[in-house]
């Protein structure tokens, strides 16, 4: 009989191999990410507060008239989760989550590596 570690282990091995079934570029690329990088609830949560976070600053700077956006891509590169990668983190939000698309879209326009 297995252990709960060896189920565990085997559960996530498992979600891996799921995560790696969708195409890169599929419906949820940002979930995919999730799995393959192993974040937990809170820590997604913490990246979607980040996202409002730096939307409503976007907005702020847009009603101040400021066209630059490198100062908020800073804060969102300095703030997101160590496990995830900014460049491809920014482009899965972009395609998976409608409601950051402006955001993600002003962040990547403002990446040198873009």
């Amino acid at each position: 009989m297995e252990s709960i570690h060896e189920r565990l282990d085997k559960i996530e091995y498992h979600n891996r191999l799921l995560a790696r079934m969708y195409e890169e570029n599929g419906k949820y690329p940002f979930y995919r990410l999730v799995i393959e990088q192993g974040l937990t609830e809170e820590e997604v949560e913490g990246v979607f507060h980040l996202c409002d976070e730096i939307q409503k600053k976007m907005h702020e700077q847009m009603e101040e008239g400021l066209l630059s956006r490198t100062s908020l891509l800073t804060h969102f590169v300095g703030m997101l989760d160590m496990k995830l990668k900014p460049l491809p983190t920014i482009k899965a939000i972009q395609s998976q989550e409608e409601k950051y698309t402006n955001l993600m879209t002003e962040l990547l326009s403002a990446s040198p590596e873009n």
